[in-house]
């Protein structure tokens, strides 16, 4: 049996439970808002929580933000037609495969930081290809496992963008960086609150980049 989660929804043509069910899930199934609230109280969801906000005709903006006062750690993935809700953990659109859904559904799996690469506030799931930061939990593709991995293993100090390229791409060309500022970027955007004012990912001008942990 796989993890237990809450599903918030009601009953509908385009129901998630069921789907979970059939995949191998736990499903604690609530029909309101008030009742999901209520179960994550009284039962022990290890996991996490899914609203189905098209099935109780809302945003889930309100019911997101309850949540999370509820219970602060729990991801909450809202499956939705609207914009993702601002205490949302991750936004599920509709047409969701069954597949897409599991695959997003077990980013969010526990993990044991233990068996993590730690740098500061930033943990580094490579089997998973996932990182954890206060911000949430991310998927990286393969490059960007690569690159955090570098510099968390440089522990602050700054790597020249020449150093980072030839030991990712492993390649003495370093006349165009173009796919390496393409990567960094993207790494900004899953680790970063606000990529446009990095905490985590700094540069050091005029020489590369480093990782700030504190």
């Amino acid at each position: 049996m796989k993890r237990d989660l809450l599903v918030i929804e009601r009953n509908t043509r385009d129901s998630i439970t069921g789907r979970l069910i059939a995949g191998g899930y736990s499903v604690c199934l609530a029909e309101t808002a008030g009742a999901g609230l209520e179960a994550l109280e009284q039962h022990k969801i290890t996991h996490a929580v899914i609203l189905n906000a098209i099935s109780m005709r809302t945003n889930g903006a309100r019911t997101c933000a309850s949540l999370k006062r509820t219970e602060p750690q729990i991801p909450v993935l809202v499956y939705s037609d609207q914009e993702k809700p601002a205490k949302a953990d991750e936004l599920l659109r509709p047409g969701t495969t069954i597949r897409k859904l599991i695959n997003t559904i077990e980013l969010y799996s526990p993990v044991n930081k233990k068996s993590c690469l730690q740098y500061g506030e930033l943990y580094l799931d490579e089997e998973k290809q996932r990182v954890f930061t206060p911000n949430g939990v991310s998927h990286l593709p393969t490059k960007g496992i690569q690159i955090l991995k570098y510099l968390m293993k440089k522990k602050g100090s700054v790597v020249s963008k020449e150093e980072l390229f030839t030991k990712i791409w492993r390649t003495s060309y370093v006349e165009d960086m173009n796919t390496l500022y393409t990567n960094i970027s993207f790494l900004r955007g899953a680790i970063e609150q606000d990529p446009a004012v990095p905490r985590y990912l700094l540069t050091a001008r005029g020489k590369g980049y480093f990782l700030n942990g504190k």
